[in-house]
């Protein structure tokens, strides 16, 4: 194993992320009491004494001592003596294994911290892909953990599947483990809200992943009037509205040959993905949350039909036509082919034509309606313990889990993240501009409607599907789903309830 050197020195150092051990808080079920922190609070310096001196005295000011920098959390845990003995953590999930060699002076420095917490604190983390999707992922942690032998320590879900393990009680309450302190930065908070069910949190996640946006054809942009960065600079200058969007949509839906039939589009889009998007900029939802965690309708509001009349109005006329006898993401060879300008998905699509579209492209938010400002929803993975683990077990992996996911000394500012993205895309600006405001920016809102056991099946057929193909209109597709949406979320509430009275 490589001498952990540079990052070693750092981590003792007060550039370490300064957090409060979460064991020594009184509203823990249990502590690990060898790792208590007997540390006191940091002092604040010291006021000057007052000056005693007569007057034409000679005046000596007090020598000050200023306070002890805090002491790191790891530290804090080496003084404690820390040690999980040979504890195998698995991180399980069904897209990657263990990294590969680090490509970069940050993944190396990443490398030697994640190898230093294991030797100083005796335990071992590993990643492993144990395939499948869906249910067939699902049915993996759900059999294992009911035997008694989970098949991951640390289990990754999409946030579509939380509410089907979660409601059979698969997932131990994260809050009642002492090494966790879900004050710090590093947590998303949205997660944390979403799977906060009958006073406990059951799940966590670390960060935002860049979802929803605009991946835009800088050729059309030009040929359409406009200078092939101007969708970043309406974003940064606060111009990126729903008119602008509008106004570049009819710009680039062109006939340019005057056979009366469009040869390029503004949009090209999966309507699920583009209706959700949309709906989320304006600041509509589709589940909001109460106060005692109970799931909401927001499907019937105002707000909402506003938001969904608006996106069809743009869908109708602005939307390239799914090809006849073409395939159901007829979008994604459309899109590479540069028929369409923009193409409204999720960040991660941009594999689906990095390699064959051949014209420069670049990717923004989805603009905000006028007069607000943009809005970015996050739909993280999230990551759970199994029930199956005693209290104890459960914190020790906690621990792991929680140092394997700081900052590496030295790079506490937030930015060592961009390194993997910036060769991901053509230009830096998308990594600079638009996935910093959808991973750092102020306005992330969670999707909370994910977490709702059987909602997405509602919201396809009968409901965007029909919109889109200009069955039923919004207000007419709202009306008649209205009831399906309502019984689903009191059969979610109601498993809550279950898990409350328990």
């Amino acid at each position: 194993m490589r001498k952990f050197q540079k990052a070693t020195a750092l981590a003792l150092s007060s550039a370490m992320v300064l957090t409060a051990l979460a064991g020594c808080s009184g509203d823990k079920d249990k502590e690990t009491t060898a790792a208590k922190d007997t540390t006191a609070a940091p002092s604040t310096p010291a006021a000057k004494p007052a000056d005693t001196t007569k007057s034409g005295d000679d005046k000596t000011e007090a020598a000050t001592t200023a306070a002890p920098a805090p002491k790191s959390k790891i530290e804090r845990y080496k003084e404690a003596g820390v040690d999980l003995k040979g504890r195998d953590v698995r991180i399980v999930n069904w897209w990657e294994g263990e990294p590969a060699e680090p490509a970069n002076t940050y993944e190396e420095d990443l490398r030697d911290y994640r190898d230093m917490i294991q030797e100083t604190f005796k335990f071992k983390i590993h990643t492993d892909n144990i395939g499948g999707w869906g249910e067939s992922y699902t049915t993996q942690l759900s059999s294992s953990i009911t035997a008694g032998e989970p098949i991951g320590q640390i289990c990754v879900l999409d946030a579509g599947w939380v509410a089907g393990l979660m409601n059979n009680k698969m997932f131990a309450p994260l809050d009642t483990l002492s090494y966790l302190d879900f004050k710090e930065d590093k947590w998303n908070q949205g997660v944390l809200e979403a799977v906060t069910f009958a006073g406990h949190v059951y799940g966590m996640a670390v960060d935002h992943e860049p979802r929803g946006g605009i991946f835009f054809n800088k050729r059309l942009l030009q040929e359409a009037g406009y200078g092939a960065d101007d969708l970043y600079d309406f974003q940064k200058n606060g111009t990126w509205t729903w008119s602008k969007f509008e106004e570049v949509l009819k710009a680039c839906t062109r006939d340019k040959d005057g056979d009366g039939e469009i040869d390029t589009w503004g949009m090209v889009n999966f309507n699920s993905d583009y209706f959700a998007i949309a709906i989320y900029s304006s600041g509509a939802q589709f589940v909001s949350k109460d106060k005692d965690g109970h799931f909401v309708n927001e499907m019937t509001t105002q707000k909402f039909l506003d938001a969904l009349t608006w996106a069809n109005d743009m869908w109708q006329n602005y939307a390239e036509p799914q090809p006849a006898d073409s395939q159901w993401d007829y979008f994604k060879q459309c899109f590479a082919k540069g028929e369409a300008a923009m193409r409204v998905t999720e960040e991660y699509a941009k594999s689906e034509f990095r390699n064959t579209l051949t014209d420069e492209w670049g990717f923004v938010c989805f603009p905000c309606p006028d007069g607000q400002e943009i809005l970015c929803y996050d739909k993280e993975n999230v990551l759970f313990i199994p029930s199956s683990y005693s209290n104890d077990e459960a914190n020790e992996i906690a621990l792991a889990y929680d140092l394997f996911t700081d900052p590496v000394p030295g790079y506490e500012d937030g930015d060592a993240w961009k390194e993997a993205y910036y060769s991901q895309y053509v230009d830096k600006r998308a990594v600079d501009e638009t996935l910093q405001m959808m991973k750092r920016g102020k306005n992330i809102k969670n999707r909370m409607d994910s977490f709702v056991s059987g909602l997405g099946d509602t919201l396809g057929d009968g409901f965007i599907w029909a919109i889109a193909g200009k069955t039923l209109t919004p207000a007419e597709a709202v009306e008649q789903k209205k009831g399906a949406w309502d019984q689903v979320i009191a059969d979610q509430n109601a498993a809550l309830d279950v898990l409350k009275a328990q």
